[in-house]
């Protein structure tokens, strides 16, 4: 719920995208560092966060309003992150050479289900 409210508040957020999730991180620093003052993390795990905070949530987390900003139809772009899961399980039979379990597959033909049922909906309107 806190990351959906997040989302949507940012909608209406009169920034520039960039600047916008600059300064929300930058914000958060503080807050994380009096968080886990107690247990501060050794070098790997702060090696970790930082790649972490920099590629998976902040270089992608730009391309991704930017995205949402520059088009005229946000449901179309919205869906793409649903293609995510199918890559990631390639990417996990591939590499790790773990199997995939049947109920993945299900999981897996429900979202891409859904999917397609939200651009035929949007097709027709």
């Amino acid at each position: 719920m806190l990351w959906a409210g997040y989302w949507i508040a940012c909608v209406r957020d009169p920034r520039p995208p960039v600047e916008g999730l600059f300064q929300n991180f930058l914000m958060a620093i503080p807050l994380l560092a009096v968080w886990v003052r107690p247990q501060w993390p050794d070098l790997p795990a702060l090696a970790g966060a930082l790649y972490v905070g920099c590629f998976e949530m902040g270089l992608t987390f730009v391309l991704w309003v930017s995205a949402l900003r520059l088009t005229r139809h946000a449901a179309r772009i919205s869906r793409l992150i649903f293609l995510s899961p199918p890559l990631s399980l390639m990417l996990i039979a591939a590499v790790l050479g773990e199997p995939i379990q049947w109920q993945t597959w299900a999981g897996l033909a429900l979202i891409l289900g859904g999917v397609w049922v939200g651009r035929q909906q949007v097709a027709e309107t």
